[in-house]
């Protein structure tokens, strides 16, 4: 099970946060991986310099806007899927 978490506090809803978020479920929907990857919205994940930020598995990437989640996801979620 991949553990992926986007923030949509403050900082990271207004640079696109729950747009990411949003992207991540349809492409986990289209990919039928919903029983493979939890993905779950957070409130703060400490890194508000670089928002919006996104953990998998532990590690955190910033600046994860809604225009680079979809190769953010190939990159990083669904390759540790294959």
């Amino acid at each position: 099970m991949v553990s992926v978490k986007c923030c949509v506090g403050s900082s990271c809803h207004i640079r696109g946060g729950a747009k990411t978020l949003k992207v991540f479920k349809t492409l986990i929907d289209e990919h039928k991986l919903a029983d493979e990857v939890d993905l779950a919205a957070d409130l703060c994940l400490d890194n508000c310099i670089q928002a919006p930020n996104v953990v998998v598995d532990g590690v955190t990437y910033g600046g994860i806007t809604p225009d680079k989640a979809e190769s953010f996801f190939f990159e990083h979620i669904l390759r540790r899927k294959i």
